[in-house]
């Protein structure tokens, strides 16, 4: 059991650390969605071989966060708290709540959920409520010209359908965990013979150049005034309110990248540190199966593309992953010999 229990560990931190990078290499869409979707289908097997263990799930997520803050030390704050939040909710519900299914099930929606309703939080402490009235002014002064009239908060409608879209694939995912190791066995059979290659030893870097973040952030000013200006002008104080909203954007930004996301990232080194010299022995083996990994994936994509397209090629490229690290994949010789 130790021994499948490590090989999921490293797959669930390889994911975390570069596997959205990879996907980005291969240009596909929705990394997000892919890679919370993936841990928690690691967390579903975790549970299943360690036989709910809580205990064991719990420590697999400890050691998740410390390899993702040692290989990625500039990672948002945001993206530890996702891999906290799927680890605790899922040793607690996956190891404690009966009937199996329900909390599977339930884990899903609320894993996945989560990860929706993060990035609206973010979204709005960023840029407050009056992005969410101008986005309704806009669409409601469109739908004018046309003739029409609408009291619905088209802004607020939207991001129910967001997270709509990613409580439904987590209830997806949470019908799945049950039946995984069935869904795994023929995977591991039909890929067992793939020439695993090693790629590059470095891991794919997750971070967008800074001049894209600057023009990110440009645009989203330019269309936040922009929006003011349209809708506001008319009843006057329209530029007085664009320029508000840029102000207050600007701020908030600023203290959020130079004070409170260096301050929680030194946090969580300081404390991966101290974590580090307690598990450095189980780090160490995390760590050296990395590479293994990497050329594994690209391995098992490159096959799997050659059978498969769309969502059907994605959808296969993780069982493939989870069959290799569940049904005794061969491993790093240092990992072996431990």
């Amino acid at each position: 059991m130790k021994d499948v229990v490590f090989r999921i560990t490293a797959l669930w931190a390889f994911s975390e650390c570069a596997l959205g990078g990879l996907m980005h290499a291969f240009k596909i869409p929705f990394t997000g969605i892919f890679v919370g979707g993936f841990a928690v289908l690691c967390v579903g097997l975790l549970a299943h071989v360690s036989r709910r263990s809580a205990s064991v799930i719990l420590r697999a997520t400890l050691l998740v966060i410390l390899v993702k803050a040692i290989v990625s030390p500039h990672s948002p704050p945001q993206a530890h708290v996702a891999v906290a939040f799927q680890g605790v909710l899922g040793g607690l519900m996956l190891g404690y709540l009966r009937p199996y299914v329900v909390a599977a099930f339930l884990y899903g929606v609320l894993a996945i959920a989560e990860s929706a309703l993060q990035k609206l939080l973010m979204l709005y402490i960023f840029f407050g409520k009056p992005l969410f009235e101008a986005v309704d002014l806009f669409v409601a002064d469109v739908l004018k010209k046309f003739g029409l009239q609408s009291e619905v908060s088209w802004a607020w409608s939207a991001a129910g359908i967001y997270v709509g879209i990613y409580a439904l694939w987590g209830a997806v995912l949470g019908y799945w965990i049950p039946k995984l190791p069935g869904l795994l066995e023929r995977r591991a059979q039909q890929y067992a013979d793939v020439e695993m290659a090693l790629g590059e030893n470095s891991l794919p870097s997750r971070r967008k150049p800074l001049w894209q973040k600057i023009a990110l952030l440009v645009g989203v000013l330019l269309f936040i005034a922009g929006t003011f200006l349209l809708t506001g002008v008319e009843k006057g104080g329209g530029a007085s309110k664009a320029l508000y909203a840029v102000a207050r954007t600007l701020a908030v930004l600023a203290a959020w990248l130079f004070v409170v996301r260096p301050l929680v990232q030194m946090l969580v080194q300081r404390w991966a540190k101290r974590k580090s010299v307690e598990e450095q022995g189980a780090l160490q083996q995390l760590l050296a199966a990395m590479p293994d990994l990497q050329g594994r994936s690209r391995a098992l994509f490159a096959a799997v593309s050659q059978q498969h397209r769309g969502w059907r090629r994605w959808m296969e490229f993780a069982l493939a992953l989870l069959a290799t690290a569940f049904y005794e994949a061969p491993l790093p010789v240092s990992a072996r010999d431990r």
